[in-house]
C-alpha cells in the first residue's frame, strides 16, 4: 500500500495517482477515505485549482511538459504570447490568470529577466498555496520567490517530451516534496543538488558536456568528408566504435543532411547558456578553453542566421559562408 506525504498537495497528486488503480481494495478504500479527509481538513485549496496546472512559456519545452500532462489527463492553463493557442492548453490572457486559476505553476521562459519580469507582475497575488516550477536556465542563484524551486531540464524538448529529460532541482527540500508528482509526470529521473541556484549550475555543467560533444561530432563529419569520405556511412561507423556518443547519435544525421526545422533546441538558447557557461567560470576562475571556441562556433553559426535553427546547426560554423535559407 502507498504512503503518503504529509504535504497537502502531494497527498492530493498521490490519492488522484492510485484511485483509479485501488477501487477494487476494500482496506485500501478505507485508507484512501482516510487521506481524502485529512487533505480536506489541511489544505486551502478547490480539487479544480490543484487540477490545473499553470504553464507560463509554451514553446518547446512548454508544449512539451504541456503533453505531458495532458497525457496524464490533467487541465493545463497557459500564457505566452508569442502562441495564442495551443491544442490541450487553455488560454489565459496573462500571467495573472494562470496563477489565478492554478496553484502549481511552472516557468518556461527565455532567460532570468523575463523570469523576474512575472514574478514581479504577479507578485501581489502569489500566496502560500502556490509552488513554482522554474525551468529557466539562469545565471543567478538568488530566489526571485519564497514559493519557487527549479527544476532544469537536461536534454531537448524531444527527450523531455518522451519523459527521458533528467531534471536537476534545487530548493527547499519540502517544497520538492510537494512538487514530486507533478515532477515525476515530467520524467522519470530527477536529482536534487542542494539549495536554489544549484540545479541551474548543474545544467550548466551539463550543457557544457553535451555541447562540446555536439561540437566534436559536427568537426568529425566535416573531416571525414574533407578527406573524401561518404558521410552517412562515415557517421554508421563512427556510432558502432568508441568514437560515439549521444550527441552524435541524436544529431549526427540532421548535420549531414542540414536538417534543423523544426527545432529541438534553439542553437541561440544553447549560446545563451554557453555564455552563462563563461560567466559562471570567469567568477570562478575557472579554464575552459573548449567552451570558450564553442561561443565561437555558435556565434558564428548565429551571425548566418542559424539561431533559430535546431542546435544541430553548429555544423555550419565550418561549412562555407551562406546563410540559413530557413
Amino acid at each position: 500500500m502507498p504512503q503518503f506525504s504529509d504535504c497537502p498537495r502531494q497527498r492530493f497528486f498521490r490519492i488522484r495517482t492510485f484511485l483509479p488503480e485501488c477501487l477494487g481494495s476494500n482496506s485500501y478504500n478505507v485508507h484512501l477515505r482516510k487521506n481524502l479527509a485529512t487533505y480536506r481538513e489541511r489544505t486551502l485549496f478547490s480539487k479544480t485549482m490543484n487540477d490545473t496546472i499553470g504553464i507560463l512559456g509554451l514553446g518547446l519545452i512548454g508544449s512539451a511538459i504541456a503533453a505531458r500532462l495532458n497525457a496524464a489527463d490533467y487541465k493545463v492553463i497557459g500564457f505566452d504570447p508569442a502562441v495564442p493557442k495551443m491544442q490541450g492548453v487553455s488560454s489565459a490572457c496573462n500571467p495573472t490568470e494562470v496563477f489565478t486559476r492554478s496553484e502549481f505553476v511552472i516557468l518556461c521562459l527565455p532567460d532570468g529577466n523575463d523570469v523576474r519580469a512575472v514574478i514581479n507582475e504577479v507578485q501581489s497575488i502569489i500566496h502560500e498555496r502556490h509552488l513554482i516550477i522554474n525551468t529557466t536556465t539562469t545565471g543567478d542563484a538568488d530566489r526571485p520567490h519564497a514559493q519557487m524551486i527549479e527544476a532544469t531540464i537536461g536534454g531537448s524538448s524531444a527527450l523531455l517530451r518522451d519523459g527521458a529529460a533528467p531534471l536537476f532541482l534545487g530548493g527547499d527540500k519540502a517544497q520538492i516534496s510537494c512538487a514530486q508528482p507533478i515532477l515525476d509526470i515530467l520524467s522519470s529521473r530527477s536529482f536534487h543538488l542542494g539549495d536554489f541556484g544549484a540545479g541551474a549550475k548543474f545544467k550548466l555543467i551539463h550543457n557544457m558536456a553535451i555541447g562540446l560533444n555536439r561540437a566534436v561530432a559536427a568537426e568529425t563529419l566535416c573531416f571525414a568528408e574533407a578527406l573524401g569520405f561518404d558521410l552517412n556511412q562515415s557517421l554508421d561507423i563512427l556510432l558502432q566504435s568508441p568514437a560515439s556518443s549521444t550527441a552524435m547519435a541524436a544529431k549526427g544525421q540532421r548535420m549531414i543532411e542540414a536538417e534543423y526545422q523544426p527545432p529541438q533546441a534553439r542553437l541561440a538558447q544553447h549560446l545563451k547558456d554557453v555564455r552563462l557557461i563563461l560567466a559562471a567560470a570567469e567568477e570562478t576562475s575557472t579554464k575552459v578553453p573548449l567552451t570558450q571556441l564553442h561561443e565561437e562556433l555558435l556565434s558564428r553559426a548565429e551571425s548566418r542566421g542559424f539561431g533559430n535553427a535546431d542546435n544541430a546547426a553548429i555544423i555550419e560554423a565550418y561549412r562555407e559562408d551562406k546563410p540559413c535559407l530557413d
